[in-house]
C-alpha cells in the first residue's frame, strides 16, 4: 500500500507533468513561458509540509538572494535570522530533496526525473519572501523551471529585454496559490513579492539541468 507521502507526490507530480506536456515539453518550439492558473487546490497545497521556517531540517542550507554573484548562505538558524533582519532578502531553501528521500517533495522530484529522463537529478528548492525583500535582478537559468505557487503571490517579469539587446516588451504576470508557471531554459526573468498579500512561497523544480558549469547568470 502506498504511503501518504507517495500519494501526495503522485497527486502533485501529475498536474505538473501534464502542464509541461501541454506547453510543448522540456524543449518547446518557442522559448515562451506558460502560466496555468488554479492548477491545484490551494487549500490542499497549503496543507503539504515543507522544511522551511521552524520546520527547517538540520543542515539545510538557506541562501539569501540579492544582486551579488555569490549568495549569502547559512546553516545556522540564528545567523540566518540576523542576516535577514540586517538586510531582508528572498530566502531559498536549496535542494530540499537532498536529505529527505521519503518526503513527498523528494518523491515528486523523482517522479519528474523519471518522466523527463533528465541526465541530472531533478532538484527541488523552496523560495520564501515578503514584500520589500531583495531578490535577483533579471537573470536566466540553465534548467527548465517548473514552478508551483504554494502560498501567497509572486510577480514575474519575463522577456529577453531584461538583459538588454532587444526592445521587445517584457510580459508581466502574478502567480497565485495553486498556479503553475513554466520557464524554459535560458528565458530571462525577474521577480518581486507584491504588497497584497505581502508574502510568497513557491516550489521550483530544476529539470533538464545543464551539466556545463558557468552557464547561468
Amino acid at each position: 500500500m502506498a504511503s501518504p507521502a507517495e500519494l501526495q507526490a503522485a497527486k502533485f507530480a501529475g498536474p505538473l507533468w501534464a502542464a509541461i506536456g501541454a506547453a510543448g515539453g522540456l524543449q518547446p518550439a518557442t522559448r515562451e513561458h506558460w502560466h496555468f492558473p488554479k492548477a491545484y487546490d490551494a487549500r490542499w497545497l497549503a496543507a503539504l509540509p515543507l522544511p522551511i521556517g521552524e520546520d527547517r531540517l538540520p543542515g539545510q542550507p538557506v541562501a539569501l538572494l540579492d544582486d551579488r554573484d555569490e549568495f549569502d548562505r547559512h546553516l545556522d538558524g540564528l545567523a540566518l535570522r540576523d542576516a535577514y533582519a540586517t538586510r531582508p532578502r528572498t530566502r531559498v531553501y536549496e535542494n530540499i530533496d537532498r536529505d529527505s528521500e521519503r518526503a513527498w517533495y523528494s518523491l515528486a522530484a523523482r517522479h519528474l526525473g523519471r518522466l523527463s529522463r533528465s541526465e541530472l537529478q531533478v532538484v527541488c528548492s523552496v523560495f520564501e519572501s515578503s514584500h520589500g525583500d531583495e531578490s535577483l535582478g533579471g537573470h536566466w537559468d540553465a534548467w527548465y523551471g517548473a514552478i508551483v505557487q504554494m502560498n501567497g503571490a509572486k510577480a514575474w517579469e519575463i522577456g529577453e529585454s531584461l538583459l538588454g539587446g532587444t526592445r521587445q516588451a517584457t510580459r508581466e504576470l502574478i502567480t497565485q496559490a495553486g498556479d503553475i508557471l513554466l520557464l524554459p531554459k535560458g528565458l530571462p526573468h525577474a521577480v518581486r513579492t507584491p504588497e497584497d498579500p505581502g508574502h510568497s512561497i513557491h516550489l521550483a523544480f530544476a529539470i533538464d539541468r545543464d551539466s556545463r558549469p558557468g552557464t547561468s547568470t
